[in-house]
């Protein structure tokens, strides 16, 4: 699809063959980022997710790919695996008012562990303040390059009552916070690394790599980066799990059948079992397709003129993956609109329809360096949680059931607005098994 708004081309691709053609096969002229005056003026420019194409971005890349790659995600795990069954007792010990905040704190805890080695052991720990900045700010902002200040950035030098200057404002409440989220991590980090206590992780290793004069702005850069994406999309993501299986009950119910059947009632899920759980996969795949968290991706540009399938794609260029039309082609995904997660299994027993991670983790040059992190922190939660909690509709004062819409929120991260439900324990083995694991 072409339309220019206010001058300005933009391209939405919602096939998935097109986003592969010009992303991926043609990544030299489609790998560069517009500019995106809001989220540079609240100080977003140095992360990786918005530098335009070049030799930062290629440096950015390097850093975080030496860290997050395939190579290093085992090491990960069975801090993975203790987080996740943390939240699993979390849920079950909680009121339901706090399971937003519980998700939140999973998804925070895992990256913190990553970034900088520091484990959340109490909700007033400043890197969960950090987090719920970062989620009030870049999840509630719109996407990325469609602000008013993106189309006239003129308007960054007018007053935030201003007609269309509202952003200006959230760039005066905010911006201090997130240079705290680039100086406060490697500030913590060196000074344990001086003490002699700091914990492995990411910044040490770049800290003990660096030498006398060197500028840590690149490595400020990276850590908040994957802090901020980090705990974006696992939140957002787990948050989709959850109203799926609020409203899908049935899934829920079968993938413990086979949890049980693999695993049995001795023991909590491992990631050696991760094959054996056909179904489990499944529906972290439709969890990904059913209600993508970043819907219409965050735009390429094109660097020169193109031409794909007789149609010009002008210089300078808005290229979007829709993520969301994607996920709703029909010629791929029969009955999109359904949660239907066997839709994944080999035929017969399913229709054999393609995954979702090589769409959701982004495209080319482009794609999430934290994927394999990422996949597997929501494998292992979603496991955990069926394993051991029995995820039901909430009931309100009157004993009314409450039915959630499946209403997704704007923002750079969407998620749902309403998970509203109750969460106990499936069984007193279940319960007794996850709290011998947390000790």
């Amino acid at each position: 699809m072409y339309l220019e708004v206010l001058g300005r081309p933009m391209i939405i691709l919602d096939k998935h063959q097109a986003a592969v053609d010009l992303l991926e096969k043609r990544s030299a002229n489609y790998s560069d980022r517009p500019k995106f005056i809001f989220y540079e003026l609240l100080g977003w420019k140095p992360a990786l997710t918005f530098l335009q194409y070049g030799k930062q971005f290629a440096k950015h890349r390097q850093i975080h790919q030496s860290y997050l790659g395939r190579h290093k995600v085992d090491d990960f795990k069975p801090m993975q695996a203790l987080e996740a069954r943390t939240l699993a007792r979390n849920f079950i010990e909680s009121a339901p008012e706090n399971y937003e905040k519980l998700m939140s704190r999973f998804a925070t805890g895992i990256i913190t562990q990553i970034v900088a080695g520091h484990r959340i052991t109490s909700p007033d720990d400043p890197y969960l303040r950090m987090s719920d900045m970062i989620l009030e700010t870049l999840s509630k902002t719109g996407p990325p390059g469609n602000s008013p200040l993106d189309f006239f950035p003129v308007l960054q030098h007018f007053p935030s009552w201003f007609p269309g200057a509202k952003h200006v404002g959230v760039v005066e409440a905010w911006k201090s916070s997130t240079q705290e989220i680039y100086d406060y991590p490697v500030r913590t980090v060196r000074q344990q690394k001086e003490a002699g206590e700091a914990a492995p992780s990411f910044i040490l290793s770049y800290l003990e790599k660096m030498e006398e004069g060197d500028d840590e702005a690149d490595l400020k850069g990276a850590a908040a980066t994957m802090f901020a994406a980090g705990e974006m999309t696992t939140w957002s993501t787990l948050s989709v799990f959850l109203l799926a299986m609020i409203l899908h009950p049935e899934w829920q119910m079968k993938a413990q059948r086979e949890i049980d059947s693999v695993v049995g009632d001795q023991r909590l899920p491992e990631f050696d079992d991760r094959n054996n759980l056909p179904l489990v996969e499944c529906i972290m795949q439709e969890t990904f397709r059913w209600n993508p968290v970043n819907p219409l991706g965050v735009p390429h540009r094109a660097m020169e003129d193109d031409i794909y399938r007789g149609m010009l794609i002008p210089k300078g260029s808005l290229v979007f993956p829709s993520i969301k039309g994607m996920s709703l082609d029909e010629t791929v995904y029969s009955d999109p609109t359904t949660f239907y997660p066997e839709r994944f299994l080999p035929r017969p027993a399913g229709k054999g329809e393609p995954h979702f991670d090589n769409i959701v983790f982004g495209f080319g040059r482009r794609i999430c360096t934290g994927e394999y992190v990422a996949s597997n922190s929501l494998w292992i939660v979603i496991t955990s949680i069926l394993a051991t909690c029995t995820i039901s509709k909430a009931v309100d004062e009157k004993g009314n059931i409450i039915v959630p819409e499946n209403i997704m929120s704007d923002g750079l991260a969407s998620h749902p607005t309403d998970t509203r439900c109750a969460i106990s324990p499936r069984s007193a083995r279940s319960k007794a098994l996850i709290m011998e694991a947390i000790g």
